[in-house]
């Protein structure tokens, strides 16, 4: 169960009958400056009445608070202050578990404001701090949907006494968006609401309330007064920073142009600058991300890519302004992300191959020239979007055999171009949207020619309409994408497993080697019932064309196909005899692709229970009925998809107690024999209020009786179209063990180490080929067809002995993969907005082409392996006010 009120009141929407009145409270103006120690000893505090009456959302909803609150706002030319009297009868049961700004997941009593400055009942600036000073930010927006990325520079001081706790909050009015009237005074009323969590009841409280029953949140905010005397913003913020570091190879690393050590610096910075109308505008030169945490190792025996999610902050912070391309619904089946900011800066997409090169020379990631973000809300209701980025052209360095050395091009010049805008009307019941993304490249290069789109543009629409209090909703989108580039990247993009313009068996896909552009159409409508006390639910429509292509700018992994889905949800969100909330639900999914074969059909059951003690259990049942697969043979013809069930369960305990231990059970099985079971465990101890130690082991065992490996070209293979499809069984097992530790000294400084040790091993036996479209049948090779000779480097199989078919080498398959991923960043925030960082992150990997089953045993080995080493230091320095 989510500790953070505004979120989870967010999510929890539901029907109510009216909306009660919303209370008001007056903001004081401050004739002499505040001292921020969370003393509340001004003479403001004592003189101004108090806002106070808060109401339980969870677990008593509707009921008077069980303990009481008082809140008072002022403010001057610079910023606004809010001082909190939060009582308490038990003051040393106050939970408050240090951690670091933005922790979510800790133990500890909680203090929010929300501050909806623009006045539009929309959207609002949250801010939240627990009785030992830890910061938390949230930007709210479209009245319930959050982004908990967003980062102020603003400042607060707590402490607990005999009486409970008490904070003290300083607001640079720099932070905030809003407009005054002239010269000075606010052009309306701002919204307002404060949120009490108490941890250890389970208890949320709001001063104005939003039930647990209702929809809306931002729009539940009460109503401040008194800002006759406000004053515009400071318009202008620049956060410039410097970097040093020194990064090591290991010996296997090491070429002519990667020495064993190295030293390198950088500067740049961060422009934010307010403009008219409340939009704010964001620009960054030479960004640097040092500080981020790497991505886990993963083994990929699929044709799809990996999805990792996005951790620099820059495109981290206010991401959900540009989310285009969902519906209201429950139930969705893979629809493509239409902007997936990790393609900016992302690795060379092409790498120098030859077999006389002796050393490559080429970064890891390609940098980021500069970049600047417009965002904001109107005064009339335009939500505005725009970003743009710029990458340089890279190039490679390139020892040959000969000793020549050459510069080959692995990335182009490139400008990557988001817009979005969106219009709420009808008192926000109705909303109306645009999208478009712009991909442009200068291909002079040839080699990158051949590799890489010219250009890439999609644009939509989407639309929102809800009825009868928000409890109802009907969404849609509709989009269209164009691709140009040469006849080597069209072709590529027509092979591509989510596509097969190849397959030989599909009548309504053309495969056209002469191609330079490609389009295509993405479509999606959902009904939904997004409020209520008990019943939820949706059903949606989708489809995708075959042509529609994002992955320039987005992430999408499937085209091909249409899709009805389903979802019904019965819950209660009140505390009874034997828990605090439940829920059951099912879930159904149907995919035909254009040609009219049905490719997907699961039913799924799932229920959900938070119990009195504060355990949380949850279980899934998911059942797929036989059907067609347009995928299993990569650009081959139809086969059949065996009938699955998929099961999972999951186990939590008290969050409240210094142990929280987690279990995760997943079992995947076939009729064909395909089976995969996982176990995913946590052990997250708090032995003190500064100290968090977190350790996850993870297993997982899988075998698979349809792992493609390859395609041979046989025109006597008539069956298949003139080609054999060659599989395989596969074993697999795999460990992790990822382990975070988190000492926060205090709120502006802190420790954070994260380790994650992994290991992966693969064996391929039983090699066979598919022989019947339409069909599950495979004849292996050396037993019902055909012999397997092992060779030098892989396997040679005569796929029908002594007949004339030409026999051909697969590779070794077998794998053992262990790796190691982690860093240390000791991060201190000596005054708000600015900070400095010392950062060792390392990198080890190994790869055998044999199969080592002993992947515990691997992971602890991963330790000794020669590693990559960054060693780093970055400042930054906040200017403004």
């Amino acid at each position: 169960m989510s500790r953070f009120s505004f979120a989870v009141a967010l999510l929890c929407a539901a029907t109510a009958s009216a909306v009660s009145a919303q209370p008001t409270m007056r903001a004081h103006w401050l004739p002499a400056p505040i001292t921020l120690d969370g003393k509340l000893d001004e003479p403001v505090w004592r003189q101004a009445a108090p806002a106070t009456g808060f109401v339980q959302r969870v677990p008593a909803n509707g009921e008077k608070a069980s303990q009481r609150s008082d809140v008072w706002v002022a403010y001057d030319a610079d910023a606004l202050y809010v001082g909190v009297r939060n009582f308490d009868t038990a003051p040393d049961s106050i939970a408050q578990q240090l951690g670091r700004r933005d922790a979510d997941d800790i133990y500890s009593d909680w203090f929010f404001l929300g501050l909806d400055s623009y006045g539009d009942r929309r959207t609002a600036f949250v801010f939240g701090v627990n009785p030992r000073g830890v910061l938390r930010d949230v930007y709210l927006f479209n009245d319930t949907e959050a982004d908990d990325s967003w980062d102020a520079v603003w400042n607060v001081a707590a402490r607990v006494d005999s009486a409970g706790w008490t904070a003290e909050f300083r607001i640079p009015l720099s932070q905030l968006r809003y407009d005054v009237n002239g010269a000075v005074g606010a052009v309306r009323p701002w919204g307002v609401n404060f949120s009490r969590e108490i941890a250890r009841l389970g208890e949320e409280s709001l001063w104005s309330p939003a039930p647990a029953n209702a929809p809306g949140f931002v729009s539940r905010f009460g109503t401040l007064t008194g800002l006759d005397s406000l004053r515009p913003p400071s318009r202008t913020e620049f956060i410039p920073y410097v970097r040093a570091q020194v990064e090591t190879q290991p010996p296997a690393g090491r070429n002519r142009f990667t020495p064993g050590q190295a030293l390198a610096g950088a500067v740049g910075g961060d422009l934010r600058v307010k403009l008219p109308q409340s939009l704010t505008l964001t620009a960054t030169l030479n960004p640097d991300f040092g500080q981020v945490e790497a991505d886990p190792a993963v083994v990929n025996l699929t044709a799809f890519e990996v999805f990792f999610p996005e951790r620099r902050p820059f495109f981290l912070e206010n991401a959900d302004g540009f989310a285009f391309g969902d519906t209201r619904t429950s139930n969705s089946n893979d629809p493509p992300s239409f902007f997936y900011s990790r393609r900016i800066g992302r690795a060379p997409q092409r790498r120098p191959s030859g077999d006389d090169i002796v050393a490559v020379g080429i970064n890891a990631q390609t940098p980021i020239a500069g970049a600047f973000k417009l965002s904001g809300t109107t005064p009339s209701g335009w939500q505005i979007g725009v970003l743009n980025a710029t990458t340089p052209h890279e190039h490679a360095e390139v020892l040959r055999s000969n000793g020549r050395v050459t510069r080959e091009g692995v990335e182009p010049l490139s400008n990557y171009h988001v817009s979005r805008l969106r219009r709420l009307l009808n008192g926000g019941n109705t909303g109306v949207g645009a999208f478009l993304s712009d991909t442009r490249r200068v291909l002079d290069d040839s080699l990158l020619a051949a590799r890489v789109a010219s250009s890439a543009t999609v644009a939509g629409v989407d639309w929102e309409h809800a009825w009868r209090n928000r409890t109802y909703t009907i969404s849609g989108v509709l989009s269209y994408s164009q691709v140009r580039g040469s006849t080597a990247v069209l072709q590529r993009l027509q092979r591509a497993n989510y596509r097969s313009f190849q397959r030989p068996d599909a009548a309504h896909l053309t495969f056209d080697p002469s191609r330079t552009a490609l389009g295509g159409h993405y479509a999606a409508l959902s009904l939904a019932k997004t409020a209520g006390d008990r019943v939820l639910g949706s059903v949606t429509y989708e489809e995708t064309s075959p042509g529609f292509e994002v992955n320039d700018l987005g992430f999408q992994v499937r085209s091909d196909f249409r899709t009805v889905s389903t979802a019904l949800q019965y819950r209660n969100p009140f505390i009874n005899r034997w828990s605090r909330a439940w829920s059951l639900g099912t879930f159904s999914t149907f995919a035909d692709n254009f040609g009219g074969d049905q490719v997907e059909q699961r039913y799924a059951l799932f229920g959900e229970v938070t119990l009195l003690n504060f355990w949380e259990l949850s279980l899934r049942n998911s059942v797929s009925p036989q059907t067609l697969s347009d995928r299993l043979l990569r650009g081959g013809p139809l086969a059949v998809r065996p009938r699955s069930l998929d099961q999972g369960f999951e186990l939590t305990t008290d969050s409240r107690k210094p142990i929280i231990l987690s279990l995760e059970l997943g079992r995947s099985t076939d009729v064909a024999g395909r089976r995969q079971v996982s176990v995913e465990t946590e052990i997250d101890w708090r032995p003190l209020p500064q100290l968090r130690l977190r350790l996850g082991p993870e297993y997982s065992t899988a075998r698979a009786v349809d792992q493609y490996v390859q395609r041979a070209l046989d025109p006597r293979a008539a069956a298949t179209f003139g080609a054999r499809y060659v599989f395989a069984n596969v074993q697999q097992r795999e460990a992790r063990l990822n382990t975070r530790l988190d000492w926060t000294f205090s709120p502006w400084l802190s420790l954070q180490l994260f380790l994650q040790p992994f290991a992966s091993a693969g064996q391929f036996s039983r090699f066979k080929e598919f022989t019947t479209p339409r069909a599950f049948r495979f004849a292996e090779y050396g037993v019902d067809a055909g012999e397997v000779t092992t060779v030098s480097g892989g396997q040679r199989i005569d796929p029908d002995g002594a007949g004339p078919s030409p026999a051909f080498i697969v590779p070794t398959q077998d794998f053992t993969v262990r790796a190691l991923r982690g860093n240390a960043v000791l991060r201190w925030e000596y005054q708000p907005g600015s900070a400095l960082f010392f950062v060792w992150s390392q990198q080890r990997e190994v790869e055998l082409e044999v199969a080592n089953f002993g992947v515990a045993n691997q992971v602890g080995r991963a330790f000794a392996d020669p590693g990559r080493h960054v060693f780093l230091i970055k400042y930054s320095k906040w200017i403004g006010r």
